[in-house]
């Protein structure tokens, strides 16, 4: 059955948007006019600069208070200019359509008013419900989200309906900033936490923008977020992103039996609490799942050196590539436990009391350095954290698995939060059903990526690494690269044909 072409909803989150209404609209129809990146950066500038000539014939050439300004900006048509919020925003939906998908924008300034309240919630709500993927770009305030990003997380949650009608549908995220280091990346954390927890699955930014969080715009004025090429860059690099992984989330082909899921212990309590609810997991999972059981918490991992070549060639993924090779590191003996799955659920116990606590998960982390930069490895995988947090413990553990994680190039899922005490797990229902419904996703994006029978070219760029990007253009003449992908192309082909229902 042939996929239908995703839709995607660009949703504009600053009072200073430019576009509303058919605006909108006509923005889309523009971005599919520009042929090419060089036609998008010409229109972007114009649109920049038409909007930055609103504000100033709004009263900002007579020196007028802001809010007069604002006042006078909301007379407009709604059909000139971008904001620096929508140049970001502009850059993800053009990427995405060169990329097959079906764009559309609103602002939320149009159902949010500046002084609280909804207004037409059902077309909001009809939007939301008719998008496979919505993109959130909006301004930085204090380190986190505006208050109309809020307004529609909000809206979402108190409406069960809606809530449970866009559970498992794709979620990325652009933050504008007015300083290069402006709080861009923890307002992108947490409002992808927020998207999580509302049962959203989330991307960060593609393999071609170093795979980290979603667009990072950097614009101190009105009309400049146009200069900023990285910004633009990251912004299109999670168009690209939402549209790849879209493609394979709707495909509805089937998979033949659950898929393989790889729960790697990494922390646990002295009394292998983690472990041992993990093993009950995965037998009360039964058959839904091809499960292996990896207790990493109490190896013994050397620290990642930081070297200045990693990895230390290009191979085929089942070469161990990373530099330290010592007998007593467990690594090399954990590398072929790591490949071939299909999701990956990270276990970690916290505790109030850090002296019971048995962890391998930051060195792990930071030696899954190899991985990352063997072209993403782990690529295209659903990741459910499992977190076992004792009751009473503030804990930073599920945001920094998720954090860490989706750099890998992954797919991520609400991280899944089991409440125990006096070594009792309180919440097994809870911990049960969010990890089925994971699987369920996971079950959706291996059965598309199999039935498309195509491997996209993931690479990584190592960005700022000089000696590592010498290394990496000898390889590519030695054509190691081409085996690579010749290996990872028969692999896929191969399970396609095992694993599909025909």
């Amino acid at each position: 059955m042939m996929p239908h072409r995703p839709r995607i909803l660009g949703i504009a989150a600053s009072l200073r948007n430019a576009r509303w209404g058919c605006g909108g609209h006509e923005l889309v129809q523009d971005l599919a006019r520009c042929a090419d990146k060089d036609a998008l950066l010409a229109y972007l500038k114009r649109q920049s600069e038409l909007h930055l000539e609103n504000f100033l014939q709004a009263g900002r050439a007579q020196g007028l208070a802001f809010n007069a300004i604002a006042a006078n900006l909301q007379k407009n048509s709604g059909t000139a200019g971008l904001s620096n919020s929508e140049v970001a925003l502009a850059s993800a939906l053009w990427s995405a359509q060169r990329l097959g998908a079906d764009v559309d924008h609103v602002s939320l300034a149009e159902y949010f008013s500046p002084m609280g309240g909804v207004r037409d919630g059902d077309a909001l709500r009809q939007n939301l419900l008719s998008a496979d993927g919505i993109v959130i770009s909006g301004p930085v305030y204090f380190g986190d989200r505006g208050s109309l990003a809020e307004s529609l997380i909000d809206f979402i949650a108190r409406d069960e309906h809606l809530r449970h009608a866009l559970s498992g549908r794709l979620y990325g995220g652009i933050a504008v900033g007015a300083k290069r280091n402006g709080g861009q990346e923890t307002t992108l954390i947490y409002q992808m936490l927020d998207m999580l927890n509302l049962g959203f699955l989330a991307v960060g930014n593609d393999s071609e923008t170093t795979a980290q969080y979603g667009g990072t715009g950097h614009a101190g004025d009105v009309g400049t977020m146009h200069r900023d090429t990285y910004g633009i860059d990251t912004s299109m690099g999670l168009g690209r992103r939402m549209a790849q992984v879209l493609t394979t989330l709707c495909n509805d082909s089937k998979m033949i039996g659950g898929p393989r899921v790889l729960f790697a212990v990494l922390q646990d309590d002295i009394d292998g609490l983690a472990l041992r609810e993990t093993e009950a997991l995965v037998a009360r999972l039964g058959n839904q799942v091809e499960a292996s059981v990896v207790d990493i918490s109490a190896s013994t991992i050397h620290r990642c050196i930081a070297c200045d070549i990693c990895p230390t060639h290009v191979g085929l993924d089942s070469e161990y590539r990373c530099i330290i090779t010592s007998a007593t590191d467990a690594m090399s003996d954990l590398h072929a436990l790591l490949l071939d799955h299909d999701m990956i659920v990270p276990v970690l116990a916290t505790s109030r009391k850090r002296e019971r606590i048995v962890s391998a998960y930051q060195t792990f982390i930071e030696r899954t350095r190899y991985l990352r930069r063997s072209d993403y490895v782990w690529s295209d995988l659903l990741v459910a954290p499992l977190i076992l947090q004792e009751s009473g413990t503030m804990d930073s553990a599920p945001i920094r698995v998720m954090t860490s994680f989706i750099r890998h190039h992954t797919v991520m899922t609400r991280p899944v939060l089991g409440v125990y005490a006096n070594g009792i797990v309180l919440n097994r229902q809870d911990v049960d059903g969010d990890i089925r419904s994971a699987i369920g996703s996971a079950a959706r994006l291996t059965a598309g990526r199999l039935q498309q029978n195509r491997l996209p070219a993931y690479r990584y760029h190592p960005v700022g690494y000089m000696l590592s990007s010498e290394k990496d253009a000898e390889d590519e003449k030695l054509k190691r690269r081409e085996a690579l992908i010749t290996q990872r192309r028969a692999n896929l082909a191969a399970q396609a044909a095992k694993r599909l229902a025909q």
